[in-house]
């Protein structure tokens, strides 16, 4: 019976101890608020439209996870899904081909994040400045080469990325559960993920224990512009046309899903579980405060507020650990 009973409680404590597992609770406090303040939130067809949403949010904050744990920041995610939504656009209309349109939008997205992480780990401009950078300089060349006009899509299969259904559930959750599973298994089981995890603890301490910190560096903000790509794919089946607007403010989204999924915001710690919790909180959250009649600067407000507090007990925690 104690043998039971300890390995029950053992296996609780594993469950518990999962990096974001605590993002969870909030989770469930905001649907049981929202359920009992508004008629439709539980409706089923809202419940399809905040996953929807949250694949983006969850996909972008796979790759932003890899690059915050690293102690780095990727602010060129938003400008960057709309550039990865136009060529992909571009290719599937000038094909025909939706597979080549979406490996166009993949390797777009690996191509910027290789630059960016050429730059941040050889020439050592620091991420914040070289992403904010590349922020600007993507949304300009996005558009440049749209003459600032949307881009439809000539593809009707297409669209099921986005807005088909398998089993009842929309195909985008299929996505971003793959790829947060993928990305799991890289930082997890992987001598890759031990590497990145090194390098945000302690970049010094990694080098001198022979990690090729620059060489994971550009694999990280590769791996985030891959991740961008695929969310654009999502994105642009979603809309059927590409905007050269799209993703404004997106990547600061994807960074606070990262904070409230419990990845440290300094580097060293976090996870991808508590990710894609934090991006369905993202998604949930939009989504109540318009069924709350809410206006959307105050949405702004909330987020930017999460964020803060996010950080802020993150800072805490690190503070209280030192003491002790």
């Amino acid at each position: 019976m104690n043998k039971k009973i300890s390995e029950k409680e053992w296996g609780w404590k594993k469950i518990t101890g999962i990096s974001g597992f605590g993002s969870l609770l909030p989770l469930i406090i905001i649907i049981i608020f929202l359920s009992v303040f508004t008629e439709t939130f539980m409706s089923v067809d809202n419940i399809m439209q905040v996953l929807r949403q949250a694949a983006v949010y969850a996909i972008m904050g796979v790759g932003m996870t890899f690059v915050i744990i690293t102690g780095g920041i990727d602010l060129s995610q938003g400008s960057l899904l709309a550039l990865c939504c136009v060529t992909g656009c571009l290719t599937i209309n000038g094909t025909g081909n939706m597979w080549l349109g979406i490996l166009a939008a993949v390797m777009t997205g690996a191509a910027v994040g290789l630059i960016n992480g050429i730059v941040i780990a050889f020439v050592k401009i620091p991420a914040f400045i070289m992403t904010l950078g590349s922020m600007y300089v993507v949304r300009g060349f996005t558009l440049y080469i749209t003459n600032s006009t949307q881009v439809a899509v000539k593809h009707e299969n297409f669209k099921f990325i986005g807005q088909g259904f398998l089993a009842g559930i929309p195909v985008p959750v299929y996505i971003f559960l793959a790829i947060g599973i993928i990305a799991y298994i890289i930082l997890s089981h992987t001598a890759t993920g031990r590497y990145i995890f090194a390098i945000g603890s302690n970049e010094a301490t990694a080098r001198l224990s022979g990690v090729k910190v620059e060489k994971n560096l550009i694999k990280v903000y590769i791996i985030s512009g891959i991740c961008i790509g695929m969310a654009a794919m999502v994105y642009l089946s979603r809309l059927s046309a590409a905007q050269p607007t799209a993703g404004q403010s997106y990547e600061m989204e994807a960074i606070a899903a990262v904070v409230i999924g419990g990845t440290s915001i300094s580097g060293g710690e976090g996870g991808i579980f508590g990710t894609l919790i934090g991006a369905v909180i993202i998604a949930v959250i939009r989504n109540g405060l318009v069924l709350l009649g809410v206006g959307s600067f105050f949405t702004q407000i909330v987020l930017g507020l999460i964020i803060v507090c996010a950080v802020s007990l993150d800072v805490t925690r690190r503070r209280l650990a030192a003491k002790k």
